[in-house]
């Protein structure tokens, strides 16, 4: 079963790039990267593997800070309901500085602000002066995103760019306490901007084409940035994302036995083979799966120990002094091995079925391929 999505037919205009935001989770960085689709994520919801890939990836990435989730707007304006503390700050700045580091000029960070209040985001770029030249000194791009308020957009970008001490890019808010059309056009066709960036704006928008086509109208030698959760767009009810992982979760795969024949490996670019990874269980075993194969054999203390520090050696010894007969010949090894590699295609499976799903809903995007 194949989805598509109209809009993504559309080209991508010139010198506009897209990030994919919203893709925080491993198996989306990697669905989106497999599409050479910039993504964006939020530092604080990333863990461990999904920052690893990312500098692995060495790929163009939005990185947010969070801030969004601080206030909630309701008739009065906005309101802060979850204070971000100063320890979370500098917990996501040093993730900021790693991240840049290692990125530098593929990396768009944005600034600590508070959405909808000029006067704490100039608090904060004062306060965390020193993390963000750090993170400024990688050449990283900064983005400030420009909150209404007493000063115009103008005035707050120069009062924040001394607060924080270096250059930086403006960011339209686009969602929440977003920018009329009127004031994003004033605001570019007086500043002139290198570069300025859509916060919540996806390429898809039906006002995205008009407000690109009038930027480029005041400001001809603007380059454009805008990003949006494409997953939250497709996910849900009887959306194409929700109902493609949902195929892609009942499917069996066919040969497992040699190289793994699933469509869901297929579309995560995924390659799984038997008859080269079989011997090397040290590559896809588990401690888990180690301890059921030793057990299994009645290894002894010493032969355990040898097995877990290197299973792969151990298993082409002889077996007890027999030089006719290895460790891997054993039947019951033959048999435990089998039981974990089949425990870990699908394992590998169940983890790629998002992956998979995102390459294929997501095809058709224009944004394809910016990172190539």
């Amino acid at each position: 079963m194949l989805f598509d999505i109209a809009a993504f037919r559309t080209p991508l205009p010139a010198r506009v790039q897209v990030f994919a935001s919203g893709a925080n989770r491993l198996a989306e960085i990697r669905g989106f990267a497999r599409l050479g689709i910039p993504v964006g994520v939020s530092v604080n919801h990333l863990n461990e593997a999904a920052i690893s890939e990312l500098i692995d990836l060495q790929q163009p990435v939005m990185i947010d800070s969070g801030a969004f989730s601080e206030v909630a707007f309701g008739p009065e304006g906005a309101r802060v309901v979850s204070q971000i503390t100063d320890h979370d700050w500098r917990h996501r700045l040093a993730v900021y500085l790693r991240l840049a580091s290692s990125l530098r000029t593929k990396a768009m960070l944005v600034v600590p602000d508070q959405v909808g209040n000029q006067d704490e985001t100039l608090r904060r770029l004062t306060l965390y002066r020193a993390e963000i030249e750090a993170i400024a000194m990688t050449g990283a791009t900064l983005l400030l995103p420009l909150q209404v308020g007493s000063m115009s957009h103008t005035q707050f970008l120069k009062a924040a760019e001394l607060a924080a001490g270096v250059p930086l890019v403006p960011a339209m808010p686009m969602r929440k306490a977003a920018t009329s059309a009127t004031a994003l056009i004033d605001f570019v066709q007086e500043s002139q901007t290198q570069h300025i960036h859509l916060l919540g704006m996806g390429i898809d928008n039906h006002q995205a084409a008009k407000i690109l086509q009038l930027i480029r109208h005041f400001s001809p030698n603007t380059s454009i940035s805008l990003d949006s959760n494409r997953i939250r767009a497709v996910s849900g009810g009887s959306r194409p994302l929700t109902l493609l992982e949902a195929e892609l979760r009942s499917t069996e795969p066919g040969l497992v036995y040699g190289e793994v024949e699933s469509r869901v490996l297929e579309l995560a670019g995924v390659s799984l083979d038997y008859t080269d990874l079989v011997a090397s269980p040290s590559l896809w075993c588990t401690a888990q799966h180690l301890f059921a194969i030793a057990l299994a054999a009645c290894m002894t203390p010493d032969e355990n120990e040898s097995f877990c520090c290197d299973p792969d050696g151990f298993l082409q010894t002889p077996f007890r002094g027999n030089d006719e007969f290895l460790w891997i010949e054993h039947p019951l090894i033959d048999l435990e091995l089998n039981r974990a590699w089949e425990a870990h295609v699908d394992q590998t499976i169940r983890g790629a079925v998002r992956t998979a799903a995102i390459v294929n809903v997501f095809r058709h995007s224009p944004a394809r391929k910016q990172c190539a």
